[in-house]
């Protein structure tokens, strides 16, 4: 199946709700990306990618909640959404399937949170996308989101529908991290790389960061 086939039109209508937009000139146009920030409701990724889809003309890989993923089906969220779904017991799979959409020229997109968080600061930054930044070179593009913080199903198809201007998207330049062996990538390196990228997420969601 093609890639958001059917759903463009979604897109088109999902770019209405943002108020304020900055930095799309910041994406890669041709090269891989990783796409980092903070996460607060459900249909986050589709008001994002209603964006970032149509300025660089080719779709992102984002790393979704399993159970969106499997709601689907793996093959059709994957063919059609362009979502791999995050398993919480083997997370060194997600990692290694990201890193060969990277390896293969694709941007991908990660919440480094982890979960969606509509709290005045932001959660700890979990390790992967410095991982993937230090595995493949690839630049990270920063990002700071707001919009409304859904939980339910009920509740993100309501936020989805939604015709009120009340999203913000703010995009940072590329942030470079020296692409190194696995054995050269220690701890200590992705905490440190960790907080810088979260850091920087927090100055564009206007939230702090405290760890």
């Amino acid at each position: 199946m093609k890639r958001y086939k059917g759903l463009k039109w979604f897109l088109r209508l999902g770019q209405r709700r943002f108020q304020e937009i900055s930095g799309l000139e910041n994406l890669p146009k041709s090269e891989p990306f990783i796409l980092a920030g903070n996460h607060i409701g459900s249909p986050d990724p589709i008001f994002i990618m209603s964006l970032v889809y149509f300025t660089i003309q080719r779709p992102v890989i984002f790393l979704a909640f399993d159970k969106v993923v499997n709601f689907f089906g793996k093959k059709r969220a994957y063919d059609w959404l362009g979502a791999i779904g995050k398993d919480e017991d083997r997370p060194a799979e997600c990692l290694k399937y990201l890193k060969m959409e990277l390896e293969n020229g694709n941007p991908i997109g990660i919440f480094p949170e982890g979960m969606r968080n509509s709290a005045p600061f932001l959660m700890p930054g979990k390790t992967g996308v410095a991982r993937l930044a230090h595995w493949t070179g690839a630049p990270v593009i920063p990002f700071g989101f707001a919009g409304p913080a859904t939980w339910t199903f009920n509740q993100g198809l309501y936020a989805s529908l939604m015709f009120k201007k009340d999203m913000r998207l703010h995009i940072g330049k590329a942030m470079f991290f020296p692409k190194m062996p696995q054995d050269k990538i220690t701890k200590d390196l992705l905490v440190r790389t960790t907080r810088e990228i979260m850091a920087m997420i927090g100055q564009l969601s206007g939230r702090h960061y405290p760890f």
